[in-house]
Parts: structure tokens; sequence; C-alpha cells
């Protein structure tokens, strides 16, 4: 197993790091949807500095975000949130959408959630034996995203 990761793109090098750095912290668009399922939604930067960005989503919500070193972002953004970080709940939350589809994998379930700002979201549980997943195809659901759960892309 590697130890350290460079993903390319078209003979260029577009980030390093280790696998955690480069799934969880990944730094442009290609290398967050090159590793692993994520979901990409456009906000507004509303304030920056090295400590991250605060953004504010289509839903009007306003949410921290991690942002990629030596990057300082303005204006429309790109923020990527990987589907095991954020979850399910009932009532308000960080955004909100209609579940459109529940798809089982037998070690997780993937919620396709339509976001009332139009936008795609998927939400990956784990599954639990014996645990229902207590949601239903139509249901509206509210999407709850932890305050490390969001990363600012460089694109």
């Amino acid at each position: 197993m590697s130890d350290r990761i460079a993903v390319m793109s078209t003979g260029k090098i577009l980030q390093v790091g280790s696998p955690r750095d480069i799934y969880d912290r990944p730094a442009q668009r290609f290398v967050a949807d090159f590793i692993g399922e994520t979901n990409f939604l456009a906000a507004d930067v509303l304030d920056a500095s090295a400590d991250g960005a605060t953004v504010k989503l289509a839903s009007g919500a306003t949410i921290k975000a991690a942002v990629p070193e030596g990057f300082s972002p303005t204006g429309r953004v790109t923020v990527v949130v990987r589907p095991e970080h954020a979850r399910l709940v009932k009532g308000d939350a960080t955004l909100s959408g209609t579940l459109e589809n529940v798809v089982y994998f037998g070690t997780d379930t993937h919620f396709h959630i339509r976001l009332d700002s139009g936008e795609a979201f998927i939400v990956r549980q784990q599954n639990l034996r014996g645990a229902e997943a207590g949601f239903a195809t139509g249901e509206k659901v509210g999407i709850a995203v932890g305050a490390d759960s969001a990363q600012v892309l460089r694109d």
C-alpha cells in the first residue's frame, strides 16, 4: 500500500499527498471526482482565512469549509462533500430535499436526494444488522453536514 499518491491529468501532477489527504482534502475538481464518489455544490465565499472559508450554498445555508493550502477563495466556488461525510435527518438541517432513490449495497445504503435548490446529492450510510434505513422514497429529508465535512475546490 502506498503512503503517498500523485494524481495526474494530461501529464501534469495536480495533487500529491497521503491517500487520506487526497480523498478527504482534494484540491481540485478532477482529483475529487477521480478518487471516490462525491457531491459538488455551488457556493459563494462570504469570508476566507487560513483556517478555512465560510460559504453560502445555493440553498441559502451557510457552512464552514476547508480550503486547499495556499489558496484564497473569492466569489463563486465549488464545495465538495463526500457522501459518507453527511447524514440524513428528519427535520431541519444544513440542506433539505426529496429522497428520490434508495439503493441497498449490503455494507451500506446510498440515498439519492434532489435538493430544494435542484442539485443532486448522495448520502452514504453504513448498514447495521437488523436496523432499517428509516427513510422512504418521496419523503422530504434533511441533510446534516458536519463542521469538518466540506472542502472548497481550487477550480
